[in-house]
């Protein structure tokens, strides 16, 4: 009985050897990838920038729109960039401001490559170094960029595609007078960091005229000249008056005098209708830009001009022009109290139409 009881044990685990291998090794399929991954890339184009909306304004706020400048005027040109690549691929702002003779707007921007005191003004903004300037600039010139008023998009905004540039300037002194058809012209150009640029025009912008004045002479003194004395006399005259004028176009040269020239005890009176100083206490002036008498005018309370009709001054350079023999002749009545007489003279500059 113990022999059976072996035996079928053993034929058991035979039978259970040959059955569980079988289970095992089952024909099931191994699993394999379900994804894959490939690169892709892709490259946008360069937008090329553009300029919209440019004007010229007389206000900071650009709410009002100028249609002519006065020198030594801050004036501001305002205009919208857009560049599909956002504005920090802006690289270089450019504003040319130019004298256009004829008038016809023919005149291409490019040609303007400097700044020239009376006929051009380049502004510009560049990214690198965050940096405005003005040409031309310098002592030579008063033209004048107010970087203090200057802006552009900053921080964020330059993340935009769209956004508004400012320019404030002062034009220079002899900025040349828009006479006739003449006026000025505006330019703006956005560049990027590929060179690619757009701009704008903007057409007819007068230039006012404008003058100024100076005096280098402070006082012309005669010394005890004696009553009677008449137009012409060595002792009449006072030369090499020096004046300094500076214009931007045509213009007169002008003096005037006080009515009255008032003493310590007396007052004396301006004969500014015949010169004849009949009356006691009457006291004329003559006056001429040169020493030339034949051609010098009796000087009035209002002013008369002293330069001649024949070479009649123009637009100077922005160092002017100066007058160094400017001559005043003086008339006294035969009758006039011992005193010191002090008035005021008054050099003039103004436009000549």
């Amino acid at each position: 009985m113990t022999r059976r009881f072996i035996y079928i044990v053993a034929a058991l685990a035979l039978l259970v050897g040959i059955i569980l291998p079988s289970v095992a090794f089952a024909d099931t399929p191994t699993p394999g990838p379900t994804t894959g991954a490939s690169t892709g890339t892709f490259t946008t184009a360069n937008s090329t920038p553009q300029v919209t909306n440019l004007e010229l304004y007389s206000d900071l706020a650009c709410t009002t729109p100028a249609t002519h400048m006065d020198p030594q005027v801050t004036y501001y040109v305002k205009f919208t960039v857009t560049d599909l690549n956002s504005l920090n691929d802006i690289a270089l702002i450019t504003v040319k401001l130019f004298y256009d003779a004829a008038g016809t707007d023919l005149i291409d921007e490019s040609t303007i490559t400097a700044g020239a005191a009376k006929t051009a003004a380049i502004l510009t903004w560049t990214k690198s170094g965050d940096a405005w300037a003005i040409d031309p600039t310098g002592g030579g010139t008063s033209w004048y960029l107010d970087t203090a008023s200057c802006l552009h998009p900053t921080g964020g905004a330059l993340g935009n595609n769209t956004g508004d540039w400012k320019f404030a300037f002062k034009p220079g002194k002899v900025a040349t007078e828009s006479l006739g058809s003449a006026d000025w012209d505006i330019h703006a150009r956005a560049t990027d960091s590929l060179a690619a640029t757009g701009g704008m025009y903007k057409y007819d912008k007068g230039m006012n005229w404008y003058g100024e004045v100076a005096v280098s002479t402070p006082s012309v003194t005669w010394l005890s000249i004696a009553p009677g004395t008449d137009f012409g006399g060595t002792d009449s005259q006072k030369t090499d008056i020096s004046v300094k004028y500076i214009a931007n176009g045509n213009y007169n040269e002008k003096v005037k005098s006080t009515a009255t020239w008032v003493g310590a005890n007396n007052t004396a009176n301006l004969d500014d209708v015949t010169g004849d100083c009949t009356n006691p206490l009457d006291f004329a002036l003559k006056a001429y830009h040169n020493a030339t008498i034949g051609s010098s005018v009796l000087v009035d309370t209002t002013g008369v001009v002293i330069h001649d009709t024949v070479t009649p001054p123009t637009q100077t350079l922005e160092s002017g022009n100066t007058e160094g023999a400017n001559t005043l002749w003086l008339k006294l009545n035969n009758s006039f109290p011992n005193d010191t007489y002090t008035g005021t003279l008054t050099y003039i500059v103004d436009n000549r139409v």
